[in-house]
């Protein structure tokens, strides 16, 4: 009998990670899966990852290695996966809500998003390597589609107009960037990672090649968030991820020396600037920054009154395109305004108090990992321990959208919020004994 329910684990298992992978390698094309048809191919697919992962664990009979070992983390993080259909639920069947139909739809949008964020939390190491690899080509291939549109091939700009800014299968620069920057700490990892520089086959110079590839991208799109982001999470990765130097019987040390280390960062983010010329420094100007900035101050400023008006339980999951005309400020003229440039007001408009409540839960269970990883690193003279480094990269990728969400509207975008679900699902997770057969 044991044998037969560990065969039809491994069976969900492997047909999940599966999905996953498939996940993925779609989830960027046809304008970052932003378009309805496509969209729907990736709610069919995070679908199926969650169901056949979920039969995996009732085969089981137990919680992932990953979901921690204490019933309060493991409850707050199921929480946190079902939270999307618990929201249609309450907006679609209850009286809250100006469009319930919406709600579902959201739903439905949240099934690849939570599908990646569960194989973040229950993928074993291996499979964890796959998945995040998997991720950081997907981000290499739109950098490289980047560079070509630069080219003379009309075919491959999507309707950009020749001299405009690099793209890739986005609908947007400012989302284009955001997904790469997500990879840089991946990157940054593959390239320090103690395990894969002791690997036969570990080439520091491929490593070190993406990485300039990615940033190279980023600087050619203009985005200034993505700029600003991409720099603060290639500069926080190099100080968080870099291994301690470890002294040997005779005492001495080997290892990565940190100021050489610091010294090849700043070479590499020199060739960038050189490489990508200097345009973006413009986008800059103080001037320039204020401009841009009020008609997005308008927007946020109309998105916090719509907030409170349906505080507090919101216009429902989706609904903002619809309900924001009655509080649209006069001086955006006749604008259609279907995002608010802010996620998290926007949420709040959309949401009310359930908003507060997931995005409490979400901050508690990133303060409670990051506590968990601060004692790790003290007691550990040599520093984090594989797992955990890789953990600190997923958070600061996860970090940068977090932040990029302040100014625009990543986790509108499927393939910007799934990347950043899985990075925030392996940072979550709790390394402990690896069975391997979470994923397959």
């Amino acid at each position: 009998m044991s044998f037969k329910l560990t065969a039809e684990r491994s069976k969900w298992a492997s047909g999940a990670f599966a999905l996953a992978l498939a996940l993925i390698v779609f989830a960027s094309v046809f304008r970052g899966g932003n378009r309805f048809v496509p969209l729907i191919g990736l709610e069919w697919l995070g679908l199926g990852v969650v169901a056949l992962m979920g039969l995996a664990a009732l085969a089981a009979g137990q919680w992932p290695s990953g979901w921690g070992q204490t019933g309060a983390g493991r409850w707050g993080l199921l929480a946190l996966v079902l939270a999307p259909l618990g929201l249609a639920a309450v907006q679609g069947l209850g009286s809250t809500g100006q469009a319930p139909l919406a709600g579902w739809a959201g739903a439905l949008v949240g099934a690849p998003v939570v599908a990646m964020l569960v194989a973040g939390l229950s993928a074993n190491a291996a499979q964890t390597q796959t998945l995040w690899r998997a991720w950081l080509w997907v981000a290499l291939a739109q950098a490289a589609l980047g560079f070509l549109q630069l080219g003379e091939w009309e075919a491959l700009r999507f309707g950009l107009v020749s001299g405009e800014n690099l793209i890739g299968f986005f609908a947007s620069k400012n989302t284009y960037s955001n997904f790469m920057v997500m990879a840089i700490p991946l990157a940054v990892f593959g390239l320090l990672s103690p395990a894969a520089r002791g690997e036969r086959r570990h080439q520091p110079w491929l490593w070190g090649a993406g990485l300039f590839v990615l940033l190279a991208a980023i600087s050619l799109s203009t985005s200034r968030t993505g700029i600003a982001t991409g720099l603060l999470t290639a500069l926080l990765s190099v100080a968080l991820l870099a291994p301690g130097r470890k002294a040997d019987s005779a005492g001495k040390r080997s290892g990565l020396n940190r100021r050489w280390l610091w010294l090849g960062a700043a070479a590499l983010l020199g060739a960038v600037a050189l490489a990508g010329g200097l345009d973006w420094v413009e986008r800059f100007d103080a001037e320039r920054l204020a401009a841009d900035d009020a008609t997005r101050g308008l927007m946020r400023e109309a998105t916090w009154q719509g907030a409170m008006a349906y505080w507090p339980w919101g216009s429902g999951l989706g609904s903002y395109r619809w309900v924001f005309p009655a509080f649209h400020p006069p001086e955006l003229g006749r604008h259609l305004v279907d995002l608010a440039h802010n996620d998290y007001l926007q949420l709040l408009m959309e949401l009310g108090v359930w908003f507060v409540a997931i995005a409490g839960l979400a901050l508690a269970l990133v303060v409670r990992r990051a506590l968990a990883l601060g004692r790790a690193l003290r007691n550990r003279r040599g520093g984090w321990r594989e797992a955990d480094r890789l953990a600190v990269a997923c958070g600061l990728g996860a970090l940068a959208t977090a932040l990029h969400a302040l100014v625009d509207y990543p986790f509108h975008i499927p393939a910007n919020a799934m990347f950043a679900a899985f990075l925030l699902g392996v940072f979550l997770r709790e390394p402990g004994e690896e069975t391997g057969a979470e994923l397959g």
